[in-house]
């Protein structure tokens, strides 16, 4: 049988409480691009919302194919004026918001696999100083 993982074999409890304690944490506006490999292999071109050190969501004019709950890695373009290049992080997918004319969608951060870009991209938003809220079905999921 297997058990789920987490302190003391309460993995989707651990998972909801810290995911709960994550949602207090600041999250920075952003005006990066970034890059989405989807379930269906297409990369597609979407916009940063908004990100934290654990959180993120994405918009994108198009459909992407995003699977609940599954891991993904996307290209961080900075804004050109952060003088940082291009980053990877690896994500896991919250929640979904679909309409009309966009699609939005909120993901945790797994893995920045340069920390130190990753880092130092948060540092600019955040003398920046623009604190958003998190999407409103957000806390519905995550």
């Amino acid at each position: 049988m297997n058990r789920p993982s987490g302190p003391n074999g309460l993995g989707i409890l651990w998972e909801r409480v810290y995911s709960i304690a994550m949602r207090n944490e600041e999250r920075f506006k952003s005006g990066a691009l970034v890059y989405v490999v989807d379930k269906s292999e297409n990369e597609t071109k979407a916009s940063l919302r908004d990100v934290s050190r654990h959180g993120l969501s994405i918009k994108s004019e198009g459909f992407i194919d995003i699977e609940p709950n599954s891991p993904y890695v996307i290209a961080v373009i900075p804004e050109e004026e952060t003088n940082l290049e291009k980053f990877k992080l690896e994500i896991k997918s919250r929640w979904v918001k679909l309409n009309k004319l966009k699609m939005e969608s909120g993901f945790s951060v797994l893995v920045p696999f340069n920390s130190d870009d990753f880092g130092k991209y948060l540092e600019y938003l955040a003398q920046k100083g623009e604190i958003v809220e998190p999407p409103e079905n957000s806390s519905n999921s995550d």
